[in-house]
């Protein structure tokens, strides 16, 4: 008897243990149920809002294309707006202050505690998008969501602002329980090309979403945008005058094309590039070509270098004027188009530093010119989307020194680069090979 009352007690023991055990996991389960179910709810009313005022909410949110993605290919069937952790996140086009005050207004009808953020204090002046405009809503009903506002630029490609160009974004945020590295976007300025969107069901509500996911997401990693410093480029002229002569207007617009030409090409090739030297040199300190710089420099990584370079630019009317170098050592091509001339430089990598190459034809002897490492960013150089290295500055000091806000009339490409230096010669067989020049 006693034995049987002893395992009657281990059974109503383990099933007591058992319900707890089961209580406890609805305990867990129920928060995530529940805060999924209201994300949807949410993100339904604001679908159904902005589609009524004729704006394109887009899904932009990294987690939720890229479990989109994944869903497609293995045609499982999951909640994929449960997925994001940080606030999820979608884009909308600016359309004017007056839109977006409707859009907000019928927000906060709708219950929504609405936070507008705008670019008060940008890093630098942005060309063509006005202080305080609105960049970006941060929503809460029930869950905490977040509207990028893409602005278009003279460029032709779509801009957002970085989050701390507003003062209160720290505090604001904090309200909603977030921080700067919560948000997946506007951590810094960004641009993207323009690019196509369609219709799809995500948890039986109607989104746009980026037609080429997995570009659209290589793209987000590589979106920072560096802005030209107006201001810089102001004092500059005031300083030093502008050239406005007929003739250096004109070498401006046919040194403008050529860059946009070859920015087609390269951009087609999907070669990444940036602007260097000269060409740098005037973006960085007058936000324009040098009038008097006769030429237009690029530069690119030669991990980048693809055999296409060569018979693309002369498909689209270039003309090779030398190749030096090799490709695995201080490789330089330049082309002409007519009277002007477009130099690029290939970059390789050394530890702390990169460098590209430089030949003397007459001699054979090759010279080196030595950065800190960067990094590439966008930015609008003459209504041009184009990158430049992130750290500016610095790259143009290691090439003209700490005075390079002072114009020079004479330059000597093997002497004045301060971080220019002699890397040995060409052995005189591989002269052929290394220094071709063509007229």
């Amino acid at each position: 008897m006693k034995k049987k009352s002893a395992i009657h007690l281990c059974l109503a023991g383990g099933l007591v243990l058992l319900i707890a055990q089961l209580s406890l996991l609805m305990l867990l389960l129920y928060p995530y149920k529940h805060h999924r179910n209201n994300l949807i709810k949410d993100i339904t009313v604001i679908v159904n809002i902005t589609s009524k005022l004729h704006f394109s909410l887009i899904v932009v949110d990294s987690e939720v294309l890229q479990h989109y993605s994944n869903q497609k290919l293995s045609s499982k069937n999951s909640c994929l707006l449960c997925e994001p952790r940080n606030p999820a996140t979608f884009v909308i086009f600016y359309k004017g202050i007056r839109q977006s005050d409707e859009l907000v207004s019928v927000l906060k009808e709708a219950k929504f505690q609405v936070v507008v953020l705008q670019n008060t204090n940008p890093p630098e002046v942005p060309s063509g998008i006005s202080i305080n405009v609105p960049i970006c809503y941060l929503l809460k009903r029930n869950t905490v969501i977040h509207i990028v506002l893409f602005h278009e630029r003279e460029g032709n490609y779509w801009w957002h602002g970085n989050i701390l160009s507003d003062p209160t974004a720290i505090s604001e945020l904090s309200t909603f329980g977030l921080s700067v590295h919560g948000v997946q976007m506007m951590k810094s300025e960004g641009a993207y090309d323009k690019f196509e969107t369609e219709h799809v069901e995500i948890d039986a509500i109607s989104f746009l979403i980026p037609k080429d996911i997995p570009h659209f997401l290589r793209e987000a990693t590589n979106s920072r945008f560096v802005e030209c410093n107006h201001m810089l480029a102001d004092s500059f002229h005031r300083v030093h005058g502008k050239d406005t002569t007929h003739e250096a207007m004109r070498f401006v617009h046919r040194a403008w094309k050529l860059l946009s030409k070859a920015k087609a090409i390269l951009d087609k090739l999907g070669v990444r590039f940036w602007i260097s030297s000269g060409t740098c040199l005037g973006y960085f300190r007058q936000c324009d070509i040098i009038p008097h710089s006769k030429d237009v420099d690029i530069g690119i990584f030669i991990t980048d270098y693809t055999e296409q370079i060569l018979p693309e630019f002369l498909a689209h009317g270039f003309t090779l004027k030398h190749w030096f170098g090799k490709i695995n050592d201080s490789l330089e091509l330049s082309f002409t188009s007519g009277d002007l001339k477009l130099d690029i430089f290939f970059f390789y990598e050394d530890g702390r530093f990169v460098w590209n190459g430089g030949t003397q034809a007459k001699t054979g002897k090759k010279f080196k010119y030595i950065f800190p490492r960067f990094t590439l960013c966008w930015t609008e150089f003459l209504e041009l989307k184009v990158r430049v290295p992130c750290e500016t500055q610095a790259y143009v000091e290691a090439n003209y020194g700490s005075d390079w806000f002072t114009p020079l009339t004479r330059w000597d490409w093997k002497s004045s680069p301060p971080n220019v230096r002699e890397n040995g010669e060409w052995a005189s067989d591989e002269w052929a090979q290394v220094m071709r020049v063509y007229n």
